[in-house]
């Protein structure tokens, strides 16, 4: 039983032995079908440049930093592979001086540095450009002094590639710092601040490049610049999508594609990339108005109450107050905008109406002088300013002064006839049938909890009966009204 197995393990022994020797002659070969390059070789850009000494240990910036000890020829391996370097082009003082030369890309071994080349192209500046596995001809580029030439070469293995040359008329800023946004609301632009080590010079283009599906789709967005600062704004997105977003540097204008190989410079947080989720908008008050009454009359330091409602989604119409909602009625003696007035009355939670919540106000007895005064609610959540509310007959609304307006009180220092209103009006609730208890004639105005009016009609002085069983279970506001003075009561219909 021992022999067979001692067969078996020298079988296996040879084969791995063979496999071994096959991919190590396919990786000194340079076959085609490798994913990439054997990075210890890595690439190497000798030329007329350089007297073609390869790999070019006489100029570092055309030397693999794999392969050459201070060699400036770097892979990138963050997103799409790719080999880096920038070429300086001066008179004096540069990595190169002015001229057209012929060069070649490389990649091989010490036994062979030329054993793979990628040639055959005449560059065009900030364009990505095809380069042939063996081209029969030697790459061509012209570069002029006082220039910086950045160049990209895209890692495909041993096969046709791409690379680009871009070109600034200064050093390629680095980007230093790129914001976080916080707070971010369902809709709301998002602003993303860039700032660089220099103002970039004036081929530059400064980019933020974000997608919201985990870079299955992205777009780059131009980043205006003002010396070395600049903001754009990552557009609105639904509520609870995480933004990913870095920024990077270009010569490439209106950058759609092939972000990677046409980045200068960038700055993507260390390789996470900088986020941000876009959160619940807080509750806010979204309506505001003067519910009733429109106008009044009363004796000075009288009675005279003022109902208002506010709306916030999923948080008012319900059993309860809305939690940090604050309501005040104000007045003035003129009719102007209601946040200037500093004369207010705070209000107390009434009664959810529908989907709002309802608030009143008694500001008679606060107005101790006669004459015609204006008068407007006024709402606050929490921290938030403060929101003025508006008379209309639809309604009302957020007053404006025009559509929803200020309600108009006349404060006298007598009633005429020397009488007052003293009412009742029961049962309430009530299922339909309503008994009135007046002094004199007074007609009754019924209006919904929107301010629409259902029904008016006059009612003679004594003991009198009113059905409004055809009205929908609700809340109504009733109204009083004889001579010049209106008494203002809630009536539940059931």
């Amino acid at each position: 039983m021992k022999t067979p197995l001692r067969t078996a393990t020298k079988s296996v022994i040879r084969v791995t032995s063979v496999m071994i020797m096959f991919i190590a002659v396919m990786i000194l070969s340079g076959k085609t079908g490798q994913a990439q390059i054997y990075e210890p070789e890595g690439l190497n850009m000798p030329g007329a440049w350089n007297t073609w000494i390869n790999p070019p240990a006489n100029n570092l910036v055309l030397a693999s930093s794999t392969q050459v000890t201070g060699g400036k020829v770097v892979k990138i391996a963050t997103g799409t592979p790719r080999w880096q370097t920038t070429i300086a082009v001066a008179a004096t003082g540069g990595d190169l001086t002015a001229g057209t030369y012929e060069w070649l890309f490389t990649s091989g071994s010490t036994s062979n540095y030329y054993q793979n080349k990628w040639a055959a192209v005449t560059v065009t500046m900030n364009t990505l450009q095809l380069y042939t596995k063996e081209g029969a001809t030697n790459n061509s580029i012209t570069m002029a002094n006082g220039k910086w030439y950045t160049m990209n070469y895209e890692d495909l293995g041993y096969a046709d590639t791409r690379a680009i040359f871009m070109e600034t008329s200064g050093v390629p800023v680095s980007i230093s710092t790129v914001s976080v946004p916080s707070g971010v609301l369902p809709a709301a632009a998002a602003p993303v601040t860039v700032t660089v080590s220099a103002a970039p010079s004036m081929e530059e283009i400064i980019y933020v490049r974000y997608t919201v599906d985990g870079w299955v789709t992205s777009v780059a967005i131009p980043v205006t610049m003002i010396g070395t600062t600049g903001t754009v704004n990552i557009p609105g997105q639904v509520v609870g999508t995480v933004v990913s977003y870095y920024a990077f540097t270009s010569t490439v204008a209106a950058a759609a594609a092939d972000y990677d190989l046409v980045t200068i410079k960038l700055n993507n947080n260390s390789g996470t990339n900088y986020t941000y989720t876009v959160g619940v908008a807080p509750p806010a008050i979204t309506f505001a108005n003067l519910q009733y009454p429109d106008q009044g009359s009363i004796d000075i330091l009288t009675d005279f109450w003022v109902f208002g409602q506010a709306y916030i989604a999923g948080v008012t119409g319900l059993p309860t107050p809305a939690p940090g909602l604050q309501s005040w009625v104000g007045y003035s003696t003129t009719n102007s905008n209601p946040a200037t007035w500093t004369d207010w009355v705070p209000a107390t939670y009434n009664a959810p109406m529908g989907n709002n919540d309802e608030y009143k106000a008694n500001i008679g007895p606060a107005i101790n002088n006669y004459g015609r005064f204006y008068y407007a609610t006024r709402f606050k959540l929490n921290a938030d300013p403060y929101l003025y509310g508006g008379f209309s007959v639809t309604g009302g609304g957020f007053w404006d002064g025009v559509t929803n307006v200020s309600g108009i009180l006349d404060v006298y220092t007598g009633i005429p006839e020397g009488q007052g209103i003293a009412t009742t009006v029961y049962p309430n609730p009530t299922s339909g049938a309503l008994t009135f208890d007046l002094p004199f004639h007074a007609t009754l105005r019924f209006t919904s909890a929107l301010g629409i009016e259902l029904l008016q009609t006059e009612i003679q002085p004594g003991i009198q009966h009113l059905d409004i069983s055809a009205f929908k279970p609700g809340a109504y506001h009733l109204q009083v009204i004889t001579g010049k003075q209106t008494m203002h009561q809630t009536i539940i219909k059931r």
